[in-house]
């Protein structure tokens, strides 16, 4: 795995800060200094975790068992790719 930048990481996080708070999408975290996975979080309805990973050619995005989802050539297109993962739909009526 290729582990990611300082600055994925920075733009990482101005995406998903940029995310309206009803978002699906209530966060990210990682560990370490150069991390080779980051893991993207949903709350509504059911907790799931997504990891993140880097590929040669951009990155990639699997479910909670590892099986890859999505493919993306830069973190913006990621999102948009994320937004349309069946079954993510905010669920949450008020």
């Amino acid at each position: 795995m290729n582990p990611f930048t300082a600055s994925e990481i920075d733009e990482i996080d101005r995406l998903w800060r940029q995310l309206p708070i009803e978002h699906m999408w209530t966060g990210w975290a990682t560990a370490g200094e150069a991390p080779e996975q980051v893991w993207i979080f949903r709350t509504r309805a059911h907790w799931r975790r997504f990891p993140l990973t880097k590929s040669a050619k951009g990155y990639v995005l699997a479910d909670e068992k590892g099986r890859r989802m999505f493919r993306s050539a830069t973190l913006e297109d990621l999102l948009q790719a994320v937004e349309a993962i069946p079954g993510l739909a905010d669920t949450v009526q008020d």
